[in-house]
C-alpha cells in the first residue's frame, strides 16, 4: 500500500512538473530595449512576477547598444565600469539562474 501510495505521488509530482516551465519576456514589449522608451523599464518590470529559469530578452539594434547587468551599487550610480555580464548581440537574453534583485544598464 505504501508502495502504491509513493508511486502515485511520484506520478502526480512528474505531471506537474511538465506544467511548470520557464516564461519568456521582452522588455520594454514592442518597444524593446531604447534610450526613451514609451513606459518606464520599472514600471514594466512590476507588472511581472519573473521566477527562476524565466528569461528576459532585450531587443535592439545590434552594435549600437548594449545591456550591463551591474551590482545594485553600481546600478544607483550609473556606473558601467564593473559589469557583472555584457550583453551585446541585438536579441540578448538574460536567464534568471537565481531569485533575487538583478540590475541593468
Amino acid at each position: 500500500m505504501a508502495v502504491s501510495i509513493m508511486s502515485l505521488l511520484f506520478v502526480i509530482l512528474m505531471e506537474f512538473s511538465c506544467l511548470v516551465h520557464a516564461l519568456k519576456f521582452y522588455v520594454g514589449g514592442d518597444d524593446g530595449w531604447t534610450l526613451k522608451p514609451s513606459e518606464n523599464y520599472i514600471q514594466w518590470a512590476e507588472r511581472y512576477r519573473f521566477r527562476v529559469n524565466d528569461e528576459i530578452v532585450f531587443k535592439y539594434k545590434r552594435g549600437h547598444d548594449s545591456v550591463l547587468v551591474v551590482s545594485e551599487n553600481d546600478y544607483s550610480k550609473c556606473n558601467k565600469e564593473n559589469p557583472i555580464k555584457i550583453l551585446k548581440n541585438g536579441d540578448s537574453k538574460f536567464k534568471f539562474e537565481k531569485s533575487g534583485p538583478f540590475f541593468f544598464i
